[in-house]
């Protein structure tokens, strides 16, 4: 049996008398010269591309002799509510003494004030819903983001998006109701 196995064997190549690594060694010498050149190569292109080039272009400037003259547009306050107005969320009745103002450009006034004496009962509705249907929290916040926000969207349902440019509460006092 050992002799089979010894048959079953391979072989070994007789030597060439080249050594070990003889080929290896040469064709890793020629891939490291191929890559230096290529290297070499690539940065003479950079390189070239630069000098031809000159870098960034001057930009000429033309300084203005004079400000042109703009209109500066005024903004007008346009009252939208004064009301006291109940809120029920907490769970008690509170009234709160409410003022809402919005400031527009000066000549949309007109059209403002138009629209909002055309369509006041709606606007009121609108606004009292929003109040009566708020969380306690968000009537106390100290900015009132959460209320300008809400009136903000139902007027520009109502009155169209370009006309209010930002929206005053200068009054929202909360006053506990007893009976």
């Amino acid at each position: 049996m050992a002799k089979d196995k010894e048959a079953a064997k391979p072989a070994e190549a007789a030597p060439t008398g080249e050594g070990e690594g003889g080929p290896k060694k040469k064709s890793q010498m020629k891939m490291i010269i191929l890559a230096l050149t290529v290297v070499a190569l690539e940065a003479g292109t950079v390189g070239a591309t630069m000098m031809f080039s000159g870098g960034p272009k001057r930009a000429a400037a033309e300084v203005p002799t004079s400000m042109p003259a703009k209109e500066i547009e005024k903004d007008v306050e346009v009252p939208i509510i004064e009301a006291k107005l109940p809120n029920n969320q907490s769970g008690r009745l509170f009234l709160y003494d409410l003022t809402v103002v919005a400031k527009v450009s000066e000549k949309n006034k007109e059209k403002v004030t138009a629209l909002l004496t055309e369509r006041k009962a709606e606007v009121q509705d609108r606004i009292r819903t929003i109040i009566a249907s708020s969380e306690p929290k968000s009537l106390a916040e100290p900015g009132l983001e959460t209320l300008r926000r809400q009136v903000s969207y139902q007027l520009e349902q109502d009155l169209g998006k370009e006309l209010i440019k930002e929206l005053l509460v200068p009054k929202c006092t909360p006053f506990r109701a007893e009976f």
